[in-house]
């Protein structure tokens, strides 16, 4: 009996161990730590490189085609957007099984920011426990602020002003 709960403990640490050595250099977002880098395929055509946005305060919202709530948040998102174009907004389709069913939905919800599929592991390097979730980079490159759940313009406003409060 007693060497089968050894064997148990040992079986354990070698999985946290492999696991551990899995995620390599894999980096995650965190906040407080520089933003994992991504290029992703823009729904629209063209791409979306956050490596391209250096200078420039970052919205980026996970959401997904079968998701209520995302439904629900996208009209606030783009009022946002339109709103403070000094701020960079991408909504990244992340977790969706169909790309056709990702395009048609974009176009019925008529975004006027830019939509993107996650074509560069982006749910790996931004964990979330649900969708929507919505991460702020600030001008720096730096993860800011987290939100888990649907974000509306006085949450945004407020996530934003975390990462990069306003001077003064």
């Amino acid at each position: 009996m007693r060497l089968t709960g050894v064997f148990i403990a040992i079986v354990a640490v070698g999985l946290l161990v492999g696991w551990l050595i899995g995620l390599g250099d894999a980096a995650v977002a965190e906040i407080g730590a520089p933003a994992p880098d991504f290029d992703v395929e823009l729904i629209d055509g063209g791409s979306f490189a956050l490596s391209e946005t250096s200078g420039t305060t970052v919205v980026i919202n996970l959401w997904a085609s079968w998701c209520l709530p995302c439904r629900d948040e996208i009209p606030a998102i783009s009022a946002y957007a339109n709103e403070n174009p000094e701020i960079t907004v991408v909504g990244i389709a992340v977790d969706d099984p169909a790309e056709a069913d990702t395009r048609a939905f974009a176009l019925e919800v008529g975004a006027t920011y830019p939509l993107a599929l996650d074509t560069d592991d982006v749910t790996d390097k931004y964990p979330h426990f649900g969708l929507p979730a919505t991460y702020v980079v600030d001008s720096e490159g730096v993860i800011r602020a987290f939100h888990n759940g649907v974000v509306d313009d006085a949450t945004l406003t407020a996530l934003v002003a975390e990462a990069d409060p306003p001077a003064g």
